[in-house]
């Protein structure tokens, strides 16, 4: 049997042992705490960096299919400027939401799909987003019609369907280069976002897309490409760049005498249509013309000139 002075002994060797035990509890708590909290933390930055990858390899994608199809605008040799071969755009508001429409003659697949029979000849497309107001999904969308053998009623509003090239782009904005401005060696290009020279073709253009946010919270990512049209001048300067307005045996010609091509059924591509290069010149990004645009995020990492 055991005396007192044992039997206290006892006791406060045993609340020892249990203060001890809930003390290891605790620490292996927080413990398990500090590495579930650790381990959330970086399977959530994988998900985030690829799911990043992801998007800049679509808006890479996309980017790619619009400068090919920019590069490779089509204008005729002509005496005068032809609305029919011109550069329309309508502004939708600023990026990181605007909602631009552009339109231009072109030749070449791209945007349109290699499997298009008239992808060869000249033809017009029109890009724009849509906003999802006529039923369509939200995103970047294309129209393309050939400029020869449509009835007198064919409206293209009506009755061309738009080809969805992808439902990942959140805005679409382009800039034009102003043809007011001469242009000065060292000084940046001046950016407008109002095109009047309908018949005609810009010489510089500056893209914008901004993607869909991995998050509703968040900015969408803009990313930004520059490029020249390598087929502008001969709307500007038509008899300069044209030559003689009838025969003629020029790479590239329409009219009539050898080496010429019936127009719409095969034209001539434009020199450095699909080239990607180097870079040259000043760009005055659009923060510069039209005040602050902090409102989203901007890869400006991205920014460059695509080959002259």
């Amino acid at each position: 049997m055991l005396n007192k002075e044992a039997f206290s002994n006892w006791r406060k060797v045993a609340g020892v042992t249990l203060i001890e035990l809930m003390m290891s509890v605790a620490i292996l708590g927080v413990l398990t705490l500090i590495v579930m909290t650790v381990f959330s933390v970086g399977v959530e930055s994988w998900m985030t960096g690829t799911a990043l990858a992801e998007e800049s390899h679509n808006a890479d994608a996309v980017m790619e299919q619009v400068i090919m199809a920019l590069k490779s605008a089509y204008y005729p040799e002509a005496s005068e400027p032809s609305y029919e071969y011109g550069f329309m755009h309508e502004d939708g508001g600023e990026s990181p939401r605007a909602e631009d429409k552009i339109s231009w003659v072109k030749v070449g697949n791209s945007l349109i799909g290699e499997d298009t029979p008239w992808a060869g000849a000249a033809h017009r497309v029109e890009l724009f987003i849509g906003n999802g107001s006529t039923g369509e999904e939200h995103g970047l969308y294309v129209k393309a019609w050939q400029l020869v053998g449509q009835d007198d009623e064919f409206d293209p509003e009506k009755d061309v369907e738009p080809l969805l090239i992808s439902d990942q782009v959140a805005s679409f904005d382009c800039l034009m280069k102003d043809p007011s401005k001469k242009e000065s060696l060292g000084e940046p290009y001046e950016w407008i976002d109002e095109w009047s020279e309908s018949n005609k073709l810009p010489t510089h253009v500056m893209i914008t897309i901004a993607m869909k946010p991995l998050k509703e919270k968040d900015e969408p990512m803009e990313y930004v490409r520059c490029l020249e049209i390598p087929m502008a001048d001969m709307s500007w300067n038509p008899m300069r760049t044209g030559g003689r307005e009838q025969g003629g045996g020029g790479r590239g010609r329409t009219g009539r005498g050898r080496g010429g091509q019936i127009e719409g059924a095969g034209v001539a591509r434009p020199t450095g249509a699909g080239s990607r290069g180097g870079s040259s010149g000043s760009i005055a990004r659009p923060e510069d013309r039209r005040g602050s645009r902090s409102d989203g995020q901007r890869r400006t990492d991205n920014i460059r000139w695509d080959g002259q």
